[in-house]
């Protein structure tokens, strides 16, 4: 995925103690304007959109609904 926050934002980072992973910690409005950039990349194009419902197990290759979202 190419949307991003702007690097030159000062984001917080911490380690999990559980999982060990480095995560960053987003102000309310910093994942707002993440969440929105990622909508507008999904939307930018047909197939971008048909990628992305895919992925999300919505869709089949042929673009048909999957099972459970069929009447």
């Amino acid at each position: 995925m190419k949307h991003r926050l702007d690097p030159s934002v000062a984001l917080k980072e911490t380690t999990t103690a559980l999982s060990g992973r480095t995560e960053r910690l987003l102000t309310p409005d910093q994942r707002r304007a993440d969440i929105k950039a990622f909508g507008r990349e999904i939307r930018d194009s047909k197939q971008s959109a048909a990628d992305f419902l895919r992925r999300a197990g919505l869709i089949d290759e042929s673009g048909q609904l999957t099972d459970p979202y069929r009447r």
